[in-house]
């Protein structure tokens, strides 16, 4: 019987694991410029004895990174909302480095410097600090000018970094950031990357498909649970077998 309660219960752990990965996704299924987390689950066979047949298979759940796929793009007319055309990323200023994201949501903070989501944006000059101005300009290519509020001649401000790693060159962070692998930072790729202003990226998280795997898992996890009840109910029944013996 303990194999079988060993058994139900690897297999309500891994769908504890999947749970979470699914409660993460539809959290998020707001937040602009969110990847949603995948999962994998592997076959792992369970050695007893060398003469045994490997008849044993439990179930590993494995990270699988993230999706890759654009978020749909929302027109919000507002200059500092930027969605990047097809791959890249924004880079901002995170206490462990510099981190990277498709959150387009720029905000001048009350000393002018862009933040998105109260981190600094990073430039390809450092941070951008915006001046009193009139009105507010963003080329595809990230440059940010500005024409002060006393007028004048339009004026450059400073130029996004804009990256463009592949997929298998960054992590996905517990902060929904991105990272270069071993804390490295990642060059600026801005001849490669154009933004869009006044559009911003949603998330690609599927909130349909996402909250249907959440009912599965959950039909699946109580039927694990009734597994361990049966496996409970099997050992009671031996252990009265013995001492009737």
């Amino acid at each position: 019987m303990d194999k079988m309660l060993y058994t139900a219960a690897q297999g309500a752990s891994r769908i504890m694991q999947a749970q979470t990965i699914a409660a993460n996704n539809l959290a998020n299924a707001d937040t602009p410029g969110f990847k949603a987390d995948l999962q994998h689950v592997a076959a792992m066979r369970v050695d007893t004895v060398p003469a045994a047949l490997p008849t044993r298979v439990l179930a590993h759940t494995q990270d699988s990174g993230f999706s890759s796929a654009a978020g749909v793009a929302r027109a919000t007319g507002r200059t500092l909302d930027l969605a990047i055309r097809g791959d890249g990323m924004f880079t901002v200023q995170t206490d462990a480095g510099e981190a990277y994201t498709r959150h387009g949501g720029l905000v001048a903070d009350a000393n002018g410097q862009l933040t998105i989501d109260g981190r600094a944006v990073v430039g390809v000059d450092g941070p951008i600090v915006l001046p009193a101005y009139r009105d507010l300009f963003i080329s595809d290519e990230g440059m940010v000018s500005v024409l002060p509020d006393a007028g004048g001649i339009i004026e450059e401000v400073g130029q996004l970094k804009l990256v463009n790693p592949q997929q298998a060159d960054i992590r996905k962070a517990e902060d929904g950031l991105f990272y270069g692998l071993d804390g490295n930072e990642l060059a600026a790729a801005n001849d490669q990357v154009r933004v869009d202003s006044g559009v911003l990226e949603s998330s690609n998280v599927g909130a349909v498909n996402e909250l249907i795997a959440a009912m599965d898992l959950s039909r699946q996890f109580e039927v694990q649970v009734k597994l361990m009840k049966s496996a409970e109910k099997l050992a009671d029944a031996g252990n009265r077998l013995l001492r009737d013996a």
